[in-house]
């Protein structure tokens, strides 16, 4: 594979990493090639974590965050602390990090929230609605009056994302004047404002028996080294599902499900609408003026 002045063979492309659908190693490697021009803006100099599935989705899966010894030196990495130590993690700025992790079986790379310039300050502040069941209509209509929350009372501009699995994620480009723990302290408070409102449909119960069957808002995301899925990500499931960066109109349609756009039909949707994330990087919101406006309703 050639990007430019960097050459890498890629390997075992025959093999098949989604055994019901067919669907092979080569065509994963050819999807994030092909959807590199919109996916690696959003992945740009973040820390990566990989989801990596050697064999497949039906082999082992491992969850890695150090890059490996053997990663090529043209793809940067960046070392950040943890609690007793350091990893060093891989930043995807390029087309052929991307396809060179997509060849190593990384099937979903997963994305700080913060870059790695400023990484105590955070650039995204992320809402993930997680169903206790498996209504997606309980989860459009709880994305539905966050959205509305979010973007009429608290003048937020809002981004929203199918993950590919089972839930919705509500994105909030932010100028990096905030800490981690000052953007989860928001957070929760706006997530509890909305439950005030609407307590028989949505949650922040962490335990699972405890939820009902209410839809779970997670803000534990917005914090240090926590990651979200990336746009555009493929997940691990029958039919090679991707995580979709959609409208606003989009969400409330009849027939939106969280695994309808896949390696194969999201570059038809993106044909025919423009990418609903163009503008994410133009429209970052101040949480000064949002902490103001939701003060005044607690």
């Amino acid at each position: 594979m050639k990007f430019g002045s960097i050459n890498f063979r890629t390997s075992n492309e025959d093999k098949i990493f989604f055994p019901d659908d067919g669907i092979t190693k080569g065509e994963i490697i050819n999807y994030y090639k092909d959807i590199a021009g919109l996916m690696v803006p959003q992945l740009k100099e973040r820390p990566i974590s990989m989801l990596r599935y050697p064999d497949g989705i039906n082999g082992e899966v491992f969850f890695q965050k150090q890059a490996s010894g053997y990663f090529p030196g043209w793809i940067k990495k960046v070392r950040l602390k943890k609690e007793g130590g350091s990893v060093k993690h891989v930043v995807c700025n390029n087309a052929a990090t991307l396809v060179y992790l997509a060849n190593q079986a990384c099937l979903t790379p997963h994305i700080w929230l913060s870059r790695t310039d400023k990484i105590n300050y955070p650039d995204r502040m992320i809402f993930d609605l997680d169903p206790s069941d498996e209504d997606f209509e309980k989860v459009k209509k709880s994305a539905g009056h966050l959205l509305k929350f979010l973007s009429e009372q608290l003048k937020l501009h809002v981004f929203l994302m199918t993950t590919g699995s089972r839930g919705i994620h509500l994105i909030m480009p932010l100028i990096r004047d905030k800490n981690f723990d000052e953007v989860r302290a928001f957070s929760q408070a706006a997530a509890k404002r909305i439950i005030i409102k609407y307590p028989e449909l949505m949650t922040m119960e962490v335990r699972k028996e405890k939820r009902g069957k209410k839809v779970f808002i997670d803000t534990a995301r917005n914090a240090y080294a926590q990651t979200a899925v990336a746009p555009f990500a493929v997940r691990a499931l029958n039919g090679a599902p991707v995580a979709a960066p959609l409208s606003h109109d989009e969400l409330f349609s009849k027939d939106l499900n969280p695994r309808q756009f896949n390696i194969k039909n999201i570059f038809e949707k993106l044909r025919s609408t423009p990418d609903p994330w163009e503008n994410i990087g133009r429209k970052k919101n101040s949480l000064v003026k949002a902490e103001k406006l939701l003060g005044k309703l607690l």
